[in-house]
């Protein structure tokens, strides 16, 4: 038997990127799974892959919807329910790195992306859980390695990036145990430079070639600063989402699973710094 059948698993933001491996990762796995997104094509492109795998219809159920709404939450939960009966894992995955379009400050772009990235899981967490005490199930938050150090430094527009992964590292730091008490387990992986779909939504406006060049630059940068040398595939984090939600990893919960190529102990050697003589 699969490890997750019969199993309900939420993952969120799950049209593309990190999102879309996970899902396809816990359906391969037997797993009944809700596929959630903003944009119809990903959404559409992300179930043609699922049902391109061998996962039936029956085990998918789509939600469309925008992370700052309310309503968007309570459709993923009620919709899950009616679907399911159950949730056993909820992956709060989706998260921006900044305001799409134009922004006309940065208070603005802050309310946005915490939003986003931290009050959508809060409040995710929340409506879920009176569901995964019954199945003693748990949570995975995405974070990023921004929310625990800072790599290289970045535009005054992802510092609430950056803001908001911190304080989502400590919230599952601080309601772990009132969650375990009702038998529920709660942890984050925090994942460094992977080839995701953020990037292109900072760029929407770009013409392709625009972006390519950029994604270049980007991709040599990384690994120049990451010991393994490369930026990471999505399908390279999804052996650990699996272990986490894992019933065998039931003494795991309230941790902060840092999978990054090494970037976020990087340093330069003394050979990379020119100093002038003394």
């Amino acid at each position: 038997m699969a490890r997750f059948t019969d199993k309900v698993v939420i993952v969120t933001g799950s049209s593309a990127g990190i999102g879309k491996a996970v899902i396809l990762g816990f359906a391969k796995e037997g797993a009944n799974v809700v596929l959630h997104g903003t944009n119809s094509e990903r959404l559409a492109d992300a179930e043609k892959t699922l049902l391109d795998a061998g996962i039936p219809e029956s085990r998918i159920l789509k939600v469309q919807g925008y992370l700052n709404e309310d309503a968007t939450h309570d459709k993923i939960i009620n919709e899950t329910i009616a679907r399911f009966g159950k949730i056993d894992v909820l992956v709060n995955n989706a998260g921006v790195g900044r305001k799409p379009g134009h922004i006309n400050s940065q208070t603005e772009n802050y309310d946005y992306v915490l939003a986003v990235n931290l009050r959508a899981p809060f409040r995710l967490v929340e409506l879920a859980t009176p569901h995964l005490e019954k199945t003693k199930g748990n949570i995975i938050n995405v974070s990023s390695i921004f929310g625990l150090s800072k790599p290289l430094s970045i535009s005054n527009e992802n510092v609430a990036y950056a803001m908001s992964k911190s304080a989502l590292d400590r919230f599952t730091k601080n309601i772990n145990q009132s969650l375990m008490k009702k038998g529920i387990r709660i942890n984050n992986i925090n994942p460094g430079p992977f080839e995701t779909n953020i990037q292109n939504r900072s760029f929407v406006e770009a013409k392709p070639e625009f972006l390519a060049a950029v994604k270049d630059q980007s991709g040599k940068l990384i690994g120049a600063i990451t010991p393994a040398g490369r930026i990471g595939q999505p399908e390279e984090l999804v052996p650990a989402f699996l272990l986490l939600a894992d019933e065998k990893s039931s003494f795991i919960t309230g941790s902060i699973w840092v999978i990054d190529g090494g970037s976020s102990t990087w340093a330069p050697e003394a050979t990379d710094l020119k100093l002038n003589k003394l």
